[in-house]
């Protein structure tokens, strides 16, 4: 079985490649709730590419985007003249292979974590108004999704957060959304937002299940926010019990290096049980 979650918020700044950052790392490289790792594929779909940065060191990255391995390929085919107006569709409806843009962060016997990358390009894409329609965009991701599905455990897209053909073909295409929320003033207006865009982009009478998981927390006590999302009888049972809290640790990764599993620092034994515990109970809430 293998299972697709698009990581987003409609607010800015939860921490959305942060969580992202972190559950592909532990979740392929680690036994996580007595169970092995899994094979997982992490997909950047986000114009400012900041998982890219997080896992691929410079060289490497603008090696990988100077041969279009990237994001972009799988909606646009290479030539096509990128126009921050006009969006200009393909007429070839079939992506490339996923092994033709894929990006190995690292590999073991059985588990291996794989990274399509971003680029800034993809702006155009989505400031871009359509002159027809976006058909081909939309089935060359879902063959993408799908062939993504026959070689991987689970695929997190790291989506940015708007309103956009990203976020209409990430959605239609997964099976459940991660909502990471802060918890803070007007978090609770952030998660209606998303609960209504979702709803607005079901696939026919699918809809990808949302799931919250509160990040950035104090390491002790709950804060009135958190309390309150908690209360709410709609929210709670869309709530993971499990917090990620808050340490520099999970923030730092940057060119491959800084993850907090390879971590020395003060607190990285700490935030990393705590990473594990979070990645136990949402590995179990998306069935794998």
């Amino acid at each position: 079985m293998s299972v697709v979650v698009t990581v987003m918020n409609m607010k800015g700044g939860v921490g959305k490649t942060t969580v992202t950052v972190n559950l592909a790392g532990i979740l392929s490289s680690f036994l996580v709730g007595g169970k092995p790792a899994l094979k997982v594929l992490a997909i950047d779909y986000d114009p400012q590419f900041n998982l890219s940065q997080a896992y691929i060191p410079p060289p490497q990255y603008f090696a990988a985007e100077a041969d279009r391995k990237t994001t972009l390929a799988v909606l646009m085919d290479s030539g096509v003249q990128l126009n921050a107006y006009t969006l200009q569709v393909p007429g070839n409806h079939t992506p490339p292979p996923v092994s033709s843009l894929a990006t190995n962060i690292f590999t073991f016997q059985n588990s291996k974590l794989d990274l399509i990358p971003s680029t800034l390009d993809l702006m155009y894409v989505a400031l871009g108004q359509a002159t027809t329609n976006v058909k081909p965009i939309e089935e060359r991701f879902e063959k993408f999704i799908e062939e993504c599905r026959s070689l991987y455990d689970l695929i997190l897209i790291d989506c940015h957060p708007a309103g956009s053909l990203f976020t209409k073909t990430s959605l239609v295409n997964s099976d459940f959304v991660l909502i990471p929320v802060v918890p803070q003033k007007y978090a609770v207006r952030g998660i209606g937002l998303m609960m209504a865009f979702i709803d607005a982009k079901k696939n026919g009478s699918k809809s990808a299940k949302p799931l919250i998981l509160f990040n950035s927390t104090a390491r002790n006590g709950v804060s009135a926010e958190e309390s309150s999302i908690r209360a709410n009888s709609q929210y709670a049972p869309l709530c993971l019990s499990a917090t990620l809290k808050w340490y520099k640790a999970f923030g730092e990764p940057e060119g491959g290096s800084g993850f907090v599993w390879k971590s020395n620092k003060p607190y990285s034994t700490s935030a990393f049980q705590n990473l594990i515990a979070v990645a136990r109970e949402f590995r179990t809430k998306v069935g794998l």
